[in-house]
């Protein structure tokens, strides 16, 4: 294929390695599905004659359990599609109180804002949590820093936070009873797996993407799509060796607050960080049109931009753009951008898809993953390596 190939076939070819992938399983961080996937990315870089490199990582570990509810009975009957917070405790059996609403909530460093509840003894005492999400169906994400992991919290959907607020803001009392099985386990290891591609001038770049999924998702879309983007690159550049050197990471334990690139930036030197020109981080290619388009420093922000806009026009697509600075936290681009590393992150937000069930395979996520893997060669090997900004500070 040519770098802007967007052709029927090539999507239909991405679209079969989306498939095979993600027939592993979920691959939550420390599962067998994960440790499967590894595996098969491993198998497919060795048929173009690529040897990757394992780095372990490894945090205690969590497992989901599989009791979930979350049923209101006053005031009226209700079960609410709950989904268990990462790293939360189980309940020990059922559990009943009364809510209360505690206010915003944010996840993964404010990047994403939600609404908290508590569910309360008589005595006022905190017995579990309620996450409500702040756009879409209930779906799981890690809990925050700092927050009370001895008892149960939960995720529910938007709509539902806003019924149990609703209720409340007209002085109803709302009886909530949780169960919940999740709880910690021993430790729990993935890799992440590693590829250079030594270039035949100076300079590296470095391009990533998440393997690992929610617990409850084989995650075609978060983050399949972005995983099968960067083994094309990988084909890409083995088949004609780049001008600066190319790193290609499939990182473990995104979903874990960015566990496996943060492991990964710490074991860097000062001199590893500063040879890096910069990153670019494919995380949920799926349908539609809605992409998102961050980076950081703010000079390499607006270049970066203009390039998505510039491959947009060059292929004929229309895109409701959202760019954002400083980009956020959510994903694997942060850990290089707090280290002082020129970074970038593309999504195509897929917002009902996000650590759902149904998050399988699609004509319209392989369309997205064809035209994504152009843009990305592009920018990996044109683009000049930008002036190194100062390492962000708290604000």
């Amino acid at each position: 294929m040519t770098t802007t190939d967007t052709s029927p076939t090539f999507a239909e070819r991405m679209l079969g390695d989306l498939t095979a992938l993600v027939s592993h399983g979920p691959r939550f961080h420390g599962t067998a599905g994960i440790a499967a996937a590894a595996d098969w990315l491993s198998g497919e870089l060795a048929t173009v004659g690529l040897k990757d490199t394992r780095q372990r990582v490894a945090a205690p570990g969590w497992h989901p359990g599989t009791i979930s509810t979350v049923t209101i009975s006053t005031p009226l009957d209700r079960e609410l599609p709950a989904w268990p917070m990462l790293w939360s405790a189980g309940s020990n059996g059922a559990v009943t109180g009364t809510l209360q609403e505690i206010g915003p909530e944010g996840l993964w460093g404010d990047s994403i804002l939600w609404h908290r509840f508590a569910v309360c003894d008589a005595d006022g005492n905190a017995l579990g949590y309620l996450h409500a999400r702040d756009r879409g169906p209930a779906a799981p994400q890690p809990l925050p820093a700092g927050s009370d992991q001895s008892i149960p919290h939960l995720a529910i959907g938007h709509l539902d936070g806003k019924q149990l607020a609703e209720w409340l803001a007209d002085g109803k009392t709302v009886t909530v009873t949780l169960e919940l099985d999740s709880g910690e386990r021993e430790e729990s290891v993935g890799d992440n797996v590693i590829v250079d591609v030594p270039g035949t001038g100076d300079g590296l770049v470095i391009i990533c993407a998440h393997y690992d999924t929610f617990y409850n998702t084989v995650g075609a879309y978060d983050n399949g799509s972005g995983t099968i983007a960067v083994l094309e690159l990988a084909r890409l550049f083995a088949a004609t060796p780049p001008d600066r050197s190319v790193r290609l990471i499939f990182f473990t334990g995104e979903e874990w607050h960015l566990l496996g690139s943060r492991h990964y930036v710490s074991t860097l030197t000062l001199r590893e960080r500063d040879a890096i020109d910069f990153v670019v981080n494919l995380d949920g290619l799926g349908r539609g049109d809605f992409l998102e388009a961050f980076a950081g420093p703010d000079v390499f922000s607006f270049e970066f931009r203009r390039r998505v806009l510039d491959h947009a026009a060059a292929t004929g697509r229309y895109l409701k753009l959202a760019s954002r600075f400083p980009p956020t936290k959510g994903t694997d681009d942060a850990s290089f951008h707090a280290a002082g590393i020129p970074s970038a992150f593309v999504t195509f937000n897929d917002l009902h898809r996000l650590h759902q069930p149904d998050d399988q395979p699609n004509a319209g996520i392989a369309r997205n993953i064809a035209w994504t893997v152009p843009l990305a060669y592009d920018v990996a090997t044109t683009m000049e390596r930008p002036e190194r900004a100062a390492v962000p500070g708290m604000l």
